[in-house]
C-alpha cells in the first residue's frame, strides 16, 4: 500500500507516477466539502473507492482535536475499506 500526497495530483508528472505505481486507489476526504474529490476530478484521476468520513461515520466536523476513540474509529473504518477493496480479510 502506498500513500500519496493529495495536492500533488495537480502536478502532471506526479499523476503519471501515481497511476503507474498503484493498481487501486482510495480517496479519503475528511468532510463534505470534498476537496480531494474536486482535485481528483480536475486531474481526471480515477479512484476505486471514495470515502467521505463525516458522512460515513456520522460525525460532525468540529474545530477541536479528535478523541482517541474517533482516531481508532477512523483507522478501523479505513482499514476495513482497504481490505475490502483488495479482497483481503482484516487480521485482528
Amino acid at each position: 500500500m502506498k500513500i500519496a500526497c493529495l495536492p500533488a495530483v495537480v502536478i502532471p508528472w506526479k499523476i503519471k507516477e501515481m497511476l503507474r505505481s498503484s493498481e487501486k486507489r482510495i480517496l479519503v476526504d475528511a468532510c463534505g466539502l470534498r476537496c480531494g474529490a474536486k482535485l481528483f476530478e480536475e486531474a481526471k484521476m480515477p479512484v476505486d473507492r471514495y470515502i467521505e468520513l463525516t458522512s460515513e461515520l456520522g460525525v460532525r466536523k468540529a474545530k477541536q482535536l479528535p478523541s482517541r476513540d474517533l482516531d481508532d474509529k477512523v483507522y478501523r473504518f479505513i482499514q476495513n475499506e482497504v481490505f475490502a477493496l483488495l479482497g483481503k480479510v482484516p487480521q485482528n
